[in-house]
């Protein structure tokens, strides 16, 4: 088996052995730093979060005529906002390059997966008044869901958690399923955690009971797995 590290990595047994299911990065940004962004993201203005789904005609042997982001709040419940790369301009491009730092060092030592790179991050927000969630879901798009504009594959996925558990929101627990849904495994959350894991594992956001949570959520792409 051939491995094309980029980096050089201390325990190399550690990383031609395991697999991990999640990994984490703490202390990425300083506590002004992460008011900074959310200061940043929330003057934009929010829209309805949307899931991916494929839309077919019924009268026509139930071929896809279109694959459509809608709203589905019997799984998501949350706001949303994408906010772009500007090659180096943009207010939040700061924010861009230092976790493009830490997507590539995790991949380094934890995945060595085919990365190209992502274009945009998603702010989220969950609210209490709604109970606001996101089920158990897979972000790898398969099959004939993959819209007509997405030519690589979902590969490894990030979120960013912005504000701190317990103080300023209550529930909107973090799992990972890496089996039965009854044995989803709890990933420790806390104020500017950066957690990343395979697009591929089924993963939720258990609903906000109490106050607002505040994240960044990144896919980045690659060719297909091989």
């Amino acid at each position: 088996m051939s491995h094309s590290y980029g980096t050089i990595y201390n325990w190399p047994v550690e990383r031609q052995r395991k697999f991990y299911n999640w990994c984490y990065w703490d202390k990425a940004f300083s506590d002004e730093e992460l008011k900074d962004i959310i200061t940043l993201m929330d003057s934009q203005e929010l829209e309805r979060a949307t899931t991916v789904g494929a839309k077919f005609n019924s009268n026509a042997n139930n071929k896809i005529v279109s694959t459509q982001n809608t709203p589905n709040e019997k799984v998501r419940k949350s706001d949303v906002k994408f906010i772009n790369f500007d090659n180096g301009m943009g207010q939040a491009d700061w924010i861009f390059f230092r976790l493009n730092k830490v997507i590539e060092d995790i991949n380094n030592q934890f995945y060595n997966f085919d990365l190209n790179g992502y274009e945009s991050f998603q702010y989220t927000v969950y609210h209490d008044h709604e109970k606001g969630r996101y089920d158990f879901h897979m972000d790898t798009i398969m099959g004939n869901n993959i819209p007509d504009d997405m030519y690589e594959t979902r590969k490894l996925s990030m979120t960013f958690l912005l504000n701190e558990p317990g103080v300023d929101f209550e529930g909107g627990d973090f799992q990972i399923n890496s089996g039965q849904e009854k044995d989803a495994e709890t990933v420790p959350l806390n104020k500017g955690r950066i957690i990343m894991f395979p697009s591929f594992m089924i993963h939720r956001v258990k609903p906000v009971t109490k106050g607002i949570r505040k994240s960044i959520v990144i896919w980045v792409v690659g060719p297909k797995f091989r």
